[in-house]
């Protein structure tokens, strides 16, 4: 089943159709169920000028749904990888595009870039991804933080995909997120949030201590910490919405 997996997904690819693969594989279907949901909470959220954050933008997947719904929001995009920074700048000449990673507070850090498999590159190497793979790089990134990068800005909405670093990107937003009250739009995967040290109790307290709650980017009632902990181990979700609470 796996070699007809990865061929469904190389055609599916090709021809642009997600729903080939997502038809014969449930992890797929959740995948393509959460870019859907992903669109729809960026179009309720960024109306007119609204600001959208970007953490860890990659090639702009969900940047490109951003820029779509709301072509007259300010757009910041953060990615470390220098390539792709400079990529993003062009495909997006209207978006402040800044090369750094964030964290919970400035610095220089080692990256581990997959140049094969750059959307697993982190600060952290994934041990998931193999050297004949992924083909890492060890480069060293400028660190900023949200707090430090958004001075004066109110963003409606913050992405972050951060393959496990979330809970360091959250500590250095606190002041933007207590001040603005963005949405946050975050993957969340317990095992690459381990290789930071951090769990899912952890990111739960931090965002609820916030005055937020959370559910599944698909929708839902509000998780309690058990769910929210449950479902990030059990890879039934792997992207989450906070949003204040009302």
């Amino acid at each position: 089943m796996s070699a007809l997996r990865r061929g469904l997904g190389a055609l599916s690819r090709r021809l642009e159709k997600p729903e080939l693969l997502a038809a014969f594989d449930a992890h797929a279907r959740q995948a393509q169920r959460e870019e859907v949901a992903m669109g729809a909470a960026l179009a309720a959220a960024l109306r007119g000028d609204a600001t959208y954050v970007d953490v860890g933008t990659n090639r702009g997947q969900v940047l490109a749904q951003a820029s779509r719904v709301a072509p007259e929001a300010r757009l910041i995009a953060f990615e470390p990888i220098p390539a792709l920074a400079a990529q993003l700048g062009t495909s997006f000449p209207g978006v402040d595009v800044r090369r750094l990673a964030l964290g919970a507070e400035p610095g220089r850090a080692q990256f581990c870039h997959f140049r094969k498999l750059d959307g697993w590159s982190g600060l952290r190497r994934s041990p998931a991804i193999t050297d004949e793979q992924g083909a890492p790089e060890m480069i060293e990134v400028d660190v900023s933080t949200l707090d430090g990068e958004l001075g004066g800005v109110e963003p409606a909405v913050i992405k972050i995909d951060v393959e496990g670093a979330e809970l360091a990107v959250l500590q250095g937003g606190r002041g933007t997120l207590a001040r603005a009250r963005p949405l946050v739009l975050f993957e969340h995967v317990a095992e690459a949030a381990a290789l930071y040290g951090a769990s899912s109790d952890e990111i739960f307290q931090e965002l609820s201590k916030l005055g937020y709650e959370l559910l599944p980017l698909t929708g839902g009632a509000p998780l309690s910490r058990e769910t929210f902990a449950a479902g990030a181990s059990g890879g039934s979700a792997v992207n989450w919405l906070a949003r204040p609470e009302r």
